[in-house]
């Protein structure tokens, strides 16, 4: 392998790679406002946990998928146009980044990510279903504890009004 195409490898990789890692940091927030916006009902603690009970792809996926980006641009740009994506200036990046994005959204990429999640079995050794139950307990437990926060508040009321409610 040519040693500018093996360094233009690994830039690309490491580039991609870390906007994911960038990308995870602000998922939970994301799924929470997500939430927010698609269940208006739900309270901001039940989104809350729900955002940090779904778990993050692996970065398996994430590498795998990468590999073949780059594996695609090297294999078919010109070598001194890779040259150029990999100066590391910003908007050189973003164009690595915005040709990646494209790359998993062509046809072929759709099918092999579909292929890739449903061949998962576990989650960090958790699955799926586990990963369900543990949400739904979460959940539960949530809306238990402001069902009793909204109690303890209307007793309270009660013993400052000294009114009298039937239950």
């Amino acid at each position: 392998m040519d040693p500018r195409e093996a360094v233009h490898r690994l830039y690309i990789h490491k580039l991609l790679y870390r906007r994911v890692l960038e990308a995870q940091d602000g998922r939970q927030e994301a799924i929470k406002e997500l939430l927010g916006a698609v269940r208006p009902d739900m309270s901001a603690q039940a989104a809350a946990c729900v955002a940090e009970t779904v778990p993050p792809l692996l970065p398996e996926l994430h590498r795998k998928w990468i590999g073949q980006f780059v594996d695609t641009l090297l294999g078919t740009a010109d070598p001194q146009q890779v040259a150029v994506l990999c100066d590391g200036t910003e908007e050189n990046n973003a164009a690595l980044a915005l040709a990646y994005v494209m790359f998993l959204e062509s046809e072929r990429m759709e099918a092999e990510i579909a292929k890739d999640l449903a061949g998962i079995e576990s989650l960090d050794g958790v699955g799926l279903a586990d990963v369900a139950a543990t949400l739904c307990t979460r959940l539960t437990a949530v809306e238990e504890s402001l069902v009793e926060e909204r109690r303890a508040k209307a007793r309270e009321y009660q013993m400052k009004t000294g009114s009298k409610t039937t239950h």
